[in-house]
């Protein structure tokens, strides 16, 4: 499940204290986008692997059953 990567806006002021403040917050907010994207993405991918692995393990089965089919001898009575 994708996580959303809306965050809301920090508050704003005109003192100092409340500038540093919306500094650091929108640093946090900044890294959380970040993060949560990276985070998606990681989840895109493992989807894709997890769709994959079957196809894989069909495509494996498919092969080692024409090995076998082409391995023996044919016996005419």
């Amino acid at each position: 499940m994708h996580l959303s990567t809306d965050f809301p806006s920090s508050p704003t002021g005109a003192d100092t204290k409340s500038t540093a403040i919306a500094g650091e917050l929108n640093a946090f907010l900044k890294t959380a986008q970040l993060e949560t994207t990276t985070y998606n993405t990681s989840v895109d991918t493992l989807r894709e692997g997890l769709v994959a692995a079957p196809q894989a393990v069909d495509a494996t089965d498919a092969a080692g059953a024409a090995g076998i089919e082409g391995s023996g001898e044919v016996y005419t009575i």
